[in-house]
């Protein structure tokens, strides 16, 4: 009885297997991931970049008539110049502010020295916190001699960080410049048969994503116009003598009025429109939201609503999949909601959430 074999001699893998060697490539993906986190985080931000600016590079090329390689180049040139000009703008602004800054710190610090240092008299009793200040002057002097010896590992979180900006930085022109080719490879990995599904589920999976960025820059506009019409009021209040504070109280209060515009974001503006665009439910959006944020920070909150949303489009699949059902059955789909469509007037509205025929083409 002759042995089957592959086109290279060597007789096929068993199903048992094909499956240990998956599990074991399962289990070397996860724990590279682990080991190279950071890497992976440099690189999940250098694809958003690329795919928030990829509209910009098909503009160059539909409207313009550039080929792909010169918009890229051109996207990126002026992404370079926007990211160049930042530091050397804020720097000049920080140096002519510098001066007046020692001079209101200095008298900031010698009021409330000599505010601190007053008696206290109370039911009769004087005391005198003297003391007090001393001992909180020679712990801020000893911190201050520990800050040379630790002067090396600020030098180094510095490099590092440096190091992965560079890693952004290079990262996102081969995701601008090779982005399309991202596709056809991954759905190349399925069997013929399966391509036609994971090309749709692809296509799903990119519908949320670009809902999600476009919703994205109108929270950033509105908190924007929020942050900036906040401002203003402080500004006319301190002009007014409302708020009879040195310029660093004034700060202060700004800073307070982007805390409570933060709030606004995170209670209330994210999780309505992020829910009602991705159709999640606020509450589960306002919960990922924080728990991200606890866990894995800033880039955590970014990704984690889109995730949930695309781990909902799959889990769909594999549910309908496991029932025998069609996974694009009308009443099983649910996409994202369209900000840049307006339903006419006496238009079911179920009908703009499904898409029964939508091609799978590339």
């Amino acid at each position: 009885m002759s042995v089957a074999t592959s086109p290279s001699g060597s007789p096929p893998w068993s199903p048992v297997t094909r499956s240990v060697v998956g599990v074991i490539l399962l289990i070397a993906l996860v724990v590279m991931v682990i080991l190279a986190l950071p890497l992976f985080e440099s690189l999940l931000i250098a694809a958003l970049l690329a795919y928030l600016l990829d509209p910009l590079v098909r503009f160059f090329q539909n409207r313009v008539h550039l080929k792909r390689q010169l918009s890229v180049i051109i996207v990126y040139a002026l992404v370079l110049i926007v990211v160049a000009s930042l530091p050397t703008t804020l720097g000049a602004l920080a140096l002519g502010q510098f001066k007046n800054f020692g001079v209101s710190l200095n008298e900031a610090v010698q009021a409330l020295q000599s505010w601190l240092v007053r008696p206290i008299s109370i039911l009769g009793f004087t005391f005198s916190p003297q003391f007090l200040v001393e001992d909180v002057g020679q712990a801020i002097g000893g911190m201050l001699t520990v800050v040379p010896g630790g002067s090396l590992n600020i030098v180094s979180g510095l490099t590092t960080n440096l190091l992965w900006g560079l890693v952004i930085v290079i990262s996102l022109y081969y995701f601008l410049k090779d982005g399309p080719k991202i596709k056809p490879w991954l759905v190349g990995f399925f069997p013929a048969a399966y391509q036609p599904d994971a090309n749709r589920l692809i296509d799903e999976i990119d519908d949320i994503w670009s809902v999600f960025l476009r919703v994205q820059i109108f929270i950033f506009f509105v908190l924007a116009v929020l942050f900036i019409l906040g401002s203003l009021l402080v500004v006319f209040l301190y002009q007014l003598g409302l708020i009879p504070f040195s310029w660093i109280g004034f700060a202060l209060v700004l800073l307070i009025v982007y805390a409570l515009v933060q709030q606004v974001d995170n209670l209330w503006l994210r999780p309505q429109l992020l829910g009602h665009t991705l159709r999640l439910h606020p509450g589960l959006v306002f919960v990922s939201l924080v728990g991200a944020i606890a866990l894995s920070g800033l880039l955590g909150a970014l990704i984690v609503v889109p995730g949930i949303a695309t781990a909902k489009v799959i889990g769909r699949y594999i549910h309908r999949k496991m029932l025998g059902m069609s996974p694009w059955s009308a009443s099983g789909v649910v996409h994202p909601v369209d900000l840049r469509h307006k339903p006419v007037k006496g238009e079911d509205q179920t009908s703009l959430n499904t898409q029964e025929d939508r091609p799978t083409g590339n």
